[in-house]
């Protein structure tokens, strides 16, 4: 057992290079169009500076809680302040929302992939093969994990940022004015979009048991929530600066739509978005992968069963759960409610069992 522990620990880079890159998941490609549709006007970059660095303060909150209770596993942290069996209800509803988010992540590649390149391929193969790839990483444990995530991580940015580069060409900083030209109001009501967006942050609470060094969550959970936050900023002003905030509110992906054709010193290329289309099929499989991970650790807590048998459930049913929405307005549907969930499990239930541990603490000094 001492040498699985040790097995298991992984460094604060490793630790925010998981975060970053489940963050980065299908979010990026439909956030600009959510937030058009909310704003009505370029605004929306505003909304995500905003709640971005209120969600910073939220990081640093439950990285005290952290470090106050000395929490290893949130799962164990949920059973004493709630007790055994109320934390055990409480931990599958968390598993059940970490399930829920890895087959939105399924339907949701499935979905860009049907749409951009297996326009006959049924989505039942693509996501069954997606989800068989994503199950034999996942069975390594999360020390496989912190090396792959890094090198695909690193290949996203540099991708990502050379894309961007070109697409300059095509920018133009009046399709962003004017600034807030419809007053605050439309900025409010684009804040709870930004925040399904940031989907990943709160897997900051379940990272504590496999760090070396417990001290440095909060360092890690600020690089890993702050890298694509400042890209989903960047990604927004260049998808609307481009193409305009009217034109973007009517496509379904416009991050790659922006890419489908560039025009690089007097020759057209016809398939540019193809080299965003492979990285970002990588991003929907590295989160796909993180939530299917720490679904099983769940339900390993809950059940006592073995990682394979976790994972293999877990693939069973976020394949049939993936396979449920009829269409791409029920998906996004679906990541609405995720949303919200992912405000309470982030926001609301940290501080709750915080309390709920601080009073039982108490009592039992006293």
């Amino acid at each position: 057992m001492r040498q699985k522990h040790q097995q298991e620990q992984i460094s604060s880079y490793a630790a925010a290079s998981i975060i970053t890159s489940t963050m980065l998941g299908a979010g990026l490609l439909t956030l600009p169009r959510a937030l058009t549709r909310k704003t009505l006007s370029p605004d929306g970059w505003i909304a995500l500076v905003f709640e971005g660095l209120v969600f910073i303060l939220i990081i640093y909150m439950n990285a005290k809680i952290v470090k106050k209770h000395n929490v290893d596993s949130f799962f164990d942290y949920t059973k004493e302040g709630c007790g055994v069996l109320i934390g055990n209800i409480v931990n599958v509803l968390i598993t059940l929302y970490f399930m829920g988010v890895a087959s939105f992540e399924a339907r949701a590649m499935a979905e860009m992939v049907k749409f951009f390149l297996l326009q006959f391929t049924p989505m039942g193969v693509t996501i069954f093969a997606f989800i068989i790839c994503a199950i034999y990483l996942v069975i390594g444990g999360i020390n496989d994990m912190s090396r792959v995530f890094p090198f695909f991580l690193s290949i996203t940015i540099v991708i990502l940022l050379t894309v961007y580069g070109l697409s300059l060409k095509m920018f133009q900083f009046n399709h962003l004015r004017p600034v807030l030209g419809l007053g605050l109001g439309p900025v409010k009501n684009a804040l709870t979009v930004v925040s399904i967006s940031f989907l990943g942050a709160e897997l900051m609470l379940f990272l504590p048991k496999y760090l070396k060094n417990k001290e440095k969550l909060f360092k890690a959970a600020v690089i890993g929530f702050g890298i694509p936050a400042i890209l989903y900023v960047l990604t927004f002003v260049v998808v609307v600066g481009a193409l305009t905030a009217s034109e973007v509110m009517t496509m379904i992906w416009p991050t790659i739509s922006l890419f489908q054709s560039f025009e690089i010193r007097g020759i057209f290329i016809e398939r540019f978005e193809s080299f965003l289309l492979v990285i970002w099929t990588i991003q929907f499989f590295t989160t796909y992968v993180a939530y299917t991970y720490f679904a099983a650790s769940g339900l390993e807590k809950v059940f006592g069963w073995s990682l394979k048998k976790n994972v293999l459930f877990i693939g069973a049913i976020t394949f049939l759960a993936a396979l449920w929405p009829k269409d791409v307005n029920e998906v996004t549907m679906y990541s609405d409610y995720l949303g919200y969930i992912f405000i309470i499990v982030f926001c609301v239930l940290p501080v709750l069992i915080f309390l709920l541990v601080s009073v039982k603490r108490r009592l039992k000094a006293s």
